[in-house]
């Protein structure tokens, strides 16, 4: 009788993080809003964070090493302030509803990428969805000027988000065999 409790017990526990295991990484994929952006045109995306708070936006391109863009507040007056612009050409702020946005100006290839935003109080940063650019257009350029974009799969993912994605699956699912197997053991050593 116990034996069987223990039995059953174990199977509940090995399906319930079988379930958990793939559950996950089906909503990791989710932590990325994707925005489709006209080449040539302009885009805004918003910062879901307060606008109490000092508000820096980020770029992640295809290396995956973080760059910072903007970095701007509210004045007591409700105006907005800009403490540092990486390219004013390219880059504006704006406050649209409350919420505290990066405006870019013709989007260009190089714009496809992942941006972030970041509210930062006092010591602690906290980070807000990620906006993952991309375009369905294609727009005439030179043959001389190779543009590095970034490749795009059906829904907008790119392939470094697939590839992440996979391997974590992966290790994942290697985990759940190894739980399997310790757990086969372990009942062999019982009996």
């Amino acid at each position: 009788m116990l034996q069987t409790f223990h039995k059953e017990t174990m199977l509940l526990s090995l399906w319930f993080v079988f379930i958990v295991i793939l559950v996950f990484p089906l909503k990791s994929l989710k932590a990325l809003k994707m925005a489709e952006a006209k080449l040539g045109h302009s885009i805004t995306l918003m910062c879901g964070m307060s606008y109490h708070h000092e508000i820096n936006w980020l770029r992640m391109g295809l290396d995956l090493k973080p760059k910072t863009l903007m970095v701007m507040g509210l004045k007591n007056d409700g105006d907005l302030s800009v403490s540092w612009n990486s390219n004013e050409s390219h880059f504006e702020g704006c406050v649209q509803n409350r919420f505290i946005g990066l405006k870019i100006l013709k989007v260009l290839h190089s714009d496809l990428v992942t941006y972030f935003c970041a509210a930062s109080n006092g010591k602690r940063m906290e980070f807000g969805e990620g906006i993952c650019l991309y375009t369905n257009h294609s727009e005439p350029t030179s043959h001389n000027t190779p543009q590095a974009t970034p490749v795009t799969l059906k829904g907008g993912l790119t392939q470094t988000h697939l590839i992440i994605a996979l391997v974590l699956f992966v290790g994942l699912l290697l985990m759940v065999l190894t739980i399997i197997a310790v757990h086969m053991k372990a009942r062999q050593s019982v009996t």
